[in-house]
């Protein structure tokens, strides 16, 4: 499958490069909301509801609204970068999953500048999280030597998410995920099975629509790679119940069809 196969790259280069630390001492962070249009933006783009030409256009609509509200000083400089670097993040995802690595590699590269911006007027979880979103990202549209200088960053910016928001369960995943998907001797896939699986029935954890997707997902993928049928059947049809139109999980890659 592409949504897992175009993440090898990154992973193995982050497990060569990285040696975890020790846990860190946790601090919650004040709550940032993100607008509505950014959470129908993300759906769409997840289960593939509009093609990129309608996608793109939404973005520009999004965009433009973000900024007239910055010029109009309903929102902050900080919150202004901060939602600017989500829209480039998921309209980079759109270009991807319609294999133009270029168009996606663009938008990436702006999301993590705007992330940068948003990071210097307010260091917190949901700043770094998605300048490290924005690195895991275009690691998958970037040569080697882009991957080798700037994957090895994506650990510690987990960690400092981690630092303002124990639970935040994007952060949780990224420093798991390479259990699952790194070609061996690098995965671990039953350590990874285990730790998302608790991560999905603790409700304890900060998980949105698209945390909890991945990680039920990975799970399946995780119990596919251990030639277990069944289980990954159940974990698959589970991520369908958030994104039932995801193409990767459903349609031309249905999880029947990967045995």
């Amino acid at each position: 499958m592409k949504i897992f196969e175009s993440k090898k790259l990154f992973f193995i280069v982050i497990i060569s490069l990285i040696f975890f630390c020790s846990s860190p001492i946790f601090t919650k962070s004040p709550e940032h909301i993100l607008p509505d249009s950014y959470y129908t933006f993300r759906d769409d783009m997840y289960n593939f509801a509009k093609p990129p030409e309608q996608m793109l256009e939404d973005f520009k609509k999004y965009t433009a609204e973000t900024s007239a509200n910055f010029s109009n000083k309903k929102i902050s400089e900080y919150e202004f970068n901060l939602y600017m670097a989500r829209y480039e993040y998921i309209m980079g995802r759109t270009y991807f999953y319609a294999n133009n690595l270029t168009e996606a590699g663009n938008h990436y590269d702006k999301g993590m500048e705007f992330a940068e911006k948003a990071m210097k007027k307010d260091e917190n979880a949901q700043s770094v999280l998605i300048f490290a979103e924005n690195i895991s990202a275009n690691c998958t549209t970037k040569p080697t030597s882009w991957v080798i200088s700037n994957g090895a960053k994506i650990s510690g910016l987990a960690k400092k998410v981690l630092k303002y928001d124990e639970k935040n369960g994007a952060a949780i995943y990224m420093l798991n995920a390479q259990d699952i998907y790194a070609p061996a001797p690098f995965n671990n896939i039953k350590r990874g099975i285990k730790i998302m699986t608790e991560i999905v029935e603790n409700s304890s954890y900060d998980l949105d629509s698209d945390d909890r997707f991945n990680l039920i997902s990975s799970v399946g993928y995780g119990y596919s790679l251990l030639k277990n049928k069944n289980d990954a059947e159940i974990w698959l049809k589970n991520s369908l119940e958030i994104y039932p139109e995801n193409k990767y999980i459903k349609g031309e890659e249905n999880y029947g069809k990967r045995y």
